[in-house]
């Protein structure tokens, strides 16, 4: 690996998407919600289908109870008990979503054989983590915030590939902006590219100075001068605010 600037943080990703109950063949009594609309900028907007694999939800959000506040250590803790204690491949992180107009905590859970999800569910709650109870919720559009440890490497200034998830990029921006404006950014951007076919998320690690802003890639066929221009037109897009 000599010569490649491999960096290591935590952070967070910020997008929105789609979400609804979990729509499962078994019964639970827990309020779960599954990602209807994983990478929409991708697919929903261009129609792409997805193969079988991707059809299965991408993240499923067990929404811990009201009043239960729980920080991101406490999950980190208890999901390194829950694996050491269960045979189950699974990968799981604190988040928050909007719901029923305000903001709640979950799990946000990704697992291969959900078969396995109510033994991973009873192991957190013998850990002292409590769900809200199940409430039917319909398709709709939520504001989603999952921490994350990043382990990216980087191709060229402010651009860097994440070294856990394929077709996933990272373009270093100069600040914040709320999501309105990025996505309003993100529509410009789009529209005046012959490449439309990604979708775009923000992001953010910390380093020693605080918070670096990204904004996060999807995108099948990207190579580093399509990622360039990309992260041109939105340092553009932020001069020009």
């Amino acid at each position: 690996m000599a010569g490649i600037n491999i960096i290591t943080s935590q952070g967070y990703i910020l997008k929105k998407e789609k979400l609804a109950s979990f729509a499962w063949e078994k019964s639970y009594s827990d309020m779960i919600l599954e990602d209807l609309d994983p990478f929409p900028g991708f697919y929903d907007h261009f129609f792409i289908p997805a193969n079988d694999s991707e059809n299965r939800p991408r993240s499923i959000f067990i929404v811990i109870k009201e009043n239960s506040m729980v920080s991101e250590d406490r999950i980190i803790r208890v999901t390194m008990s829950v694996k050491e204690e269960l045979d189950v491949k699974f990968d799981a992180a604190l988040a928050s979503i909007d719901l029923f107009n305000r903001s709640a905590q979950c799990i946000r859970v990704f697992m291969d054989d959900y078969e396995q999800l109510p033994a991973l569910i009873s192991k957190y709650k013998a850990e002292g983590i409590n769900f809200q109870s199940k409430k039917e919720v319909k398709p709709y559009q939520s504001l989603i915030e999952v921490r994350k440890y990043f382990e990216m490497k980087e191709l060229s200034e402010g651009i860097y590939k994440d070294l856990e998830q394929s077709d996933t990029y990272y373009l270093k921006i100069p600040g914040f902006v709320s999501w309105d404006k990025f996505e309003h950014q993100t529509i410009i951007i789009r529209n005046n590219m012959n490449h439309k076919l990604y979708d775009a998320a923000q992001a953010a690690i910390y380093d020693k100075s605080g918070l670096v802003d990204l904004v996060r890639i999807f995108d099948r066929k990207a190579d580093v001068e399509i990622l360039d221009q990309l992260r041109l037109k939105y340092l553009n897009e932020f001069e020009r605010m």
